[in-house]
């Protein structure tokens, strides 16, 4: 048996504000699990907390649970009646299989990270098995803290977290001064009068660094929801953020939002053209989630101008010997357990197709693709791995293997 939820088997894919209160019933529950979300972010009230946990498992949905017990407010006191209404509550539910965790604060400062870590080690004495979960601005200042590395070690060394969790919406419409001010610059796309935020990258690049060196998985976010100057997401929109994230070496991923606003479910349970592209995105990411558990990132690059925070791909030295030609692409690189190099290559357009042409340079007959329609692991066509050309749709991602054994072409 795990020791800790995050060992078991199953990919982390949540939907944040999900369902709550009337609408954690069986026809949404449903909906949420064949749009492939595993977890559900969910404030069911509290006196119905056992019915919601029932309702979810029985549809293979596990519940990030909200409750107001240990909800740490700006006015949070850890004092002796507050600690009874958290055990109260964590013994009542630690047992019940459709739980995953406990939500204790969104975006927090960094003067509430004492009393965050005084709360996580209550309920972790309670109940070591499941996540406490604490979702954090993105790491573009300090939030209360001298500096932004000031603040994520500061948490990590109070809280002892299990994982890294972060927002970050990147995809806004621009105003028209924008676009032309900005029209040359990589992280702008003006036919589409989109503008990526250009710390993008440099945020996933630096919770990609924290998680390495304390050896701690992280999870990040798509923006879902139409709201301020953010657009009812493209396809290509989710597929660049969930995908940009992967490549970085994300181990869970979150939608922002499932039900708030009706984001992807609405209040009489049918379903939006989110959820339909959700659906699609989860259930290739399902079919890649048991490869990418047994890869370790070792890099990630860019091909193309360079945003903030980037690299370009490196010149030679094995296992690191790729080169690309051709639109701007995003290049995780990760190894399996026998040191064999895989390739996630992410369109790094959210607004339209890419063609990039892949020249791999290390000492390998055959460049296979994990197919993500059927879980096949098998050879482009025509192949050519030391000039692989290949198109992307918006946002989209191929994760290669070099070498080793593979189906032929799909041909």
């Amino acid at each position: 048996m795990a020791d800790h939820i995050l060992e078991e088997d199953i990919f982390p894919i949540v939907g944040w504000a999900g369902p709550g209160g009337e609408m954690i019933r069986d026809d949404v529950m449903a909906g949420m699990a064949a749009a492939g979300f595993t977890v559900s972010h969910s404030s069911p009230g509290p006196e119905k907390v056992q019915q919601a946990l029932d309702i979810a498992h029985a549809h293979g949905v596990r519940l990030l649970l909200v409750h107001q017990a240990y909800h740490v407010g700006n006015d949070f006191a850890l004092d002796e009646s507050r600690r009874k209404e958290i055990e109260e509550i964590v013994l009542q539910v630690r047992e019940h299989p459709g739980l995953y965790g406990y939500h204790l604060r969104d975006e927090p400062s960094f003067d509430l990270l004492p009393t965050l870590a005084a709360v996580g080690d209550l309920i972790r004495s309670l109940d070591p098995y499941h996540l406490i979960y604490i979702n954090h601005f993105p790491p573009i200042r300090g939030w209360g803290a001298p500096t932004v590395e000031w603040f994520w070690r500061e948490y990590i060394r109070l809280s002892r977290p299990t994982m890294l969790s972060y927002d970050h919406y990147p995809v806004t419409i621009g105003t028209d001064a924008e676009i032309e001010q900005d029209r040359d610059l990589p992280n702008v796309f003006p036919d589409h009068k989109t503008i990526v935020k250009p710390d993008f990258f440099t945020c996933l690049d630096l919770i990609r660094t924290l998680s390495n060196f304390y050896t701690i998985p992280f999870w990040a976010f798509t923006c879902a929801v139409r709201h301020g100057a953010y657009p009812t997401p493209t396809e290509g929109h989710m597929r660049f953020q969930l995908f940009s994230d992967l490549a970085y070496g994300a181990r869970g991923l979150q939608y922002f939002t499932y039900a708030h606003d009706q984001a992807m479910v609405r209040p009489d349970g049918s379903t939006t053209e989110t959820w339909e592209i959700a659906q699609r995105i989860n259930r290739e990411i399902h079919i890649w989630a048991p490869r990418l558990g047994q890869l370790r990132n070792i890099g990630v690059f860019h091909h193309g101008p360079l945003w903030d925070g980037t690299r370009p791909l490196p010149v030679g030295g094995a296992p690191l010997s790729v080169a690309a030609e051709g639109d701007p692409a995003t290049i995780g690189f990760f190894l399996d357990a026998e040191d064999r190099l895989h390739l996630m290559v992410v369109n790094a357009n959210p607004c339209a197709w890419a063609r990039l042409t892949l020249k791999v340079e290390v000492d390998a007959e055959k460049l296979y693709h994990l197919d993500p329609r059927d879980d096949v692991v098998r050879e482009l066509w025509p192949p050519n791995p030391k000039s692989q050309l290949i198109a992307l749709a918006p946002g989209e991602a191929r994760l290669f293997q070099v070498g080793g054994e593979g189906q032929g072409k799909n041909f």
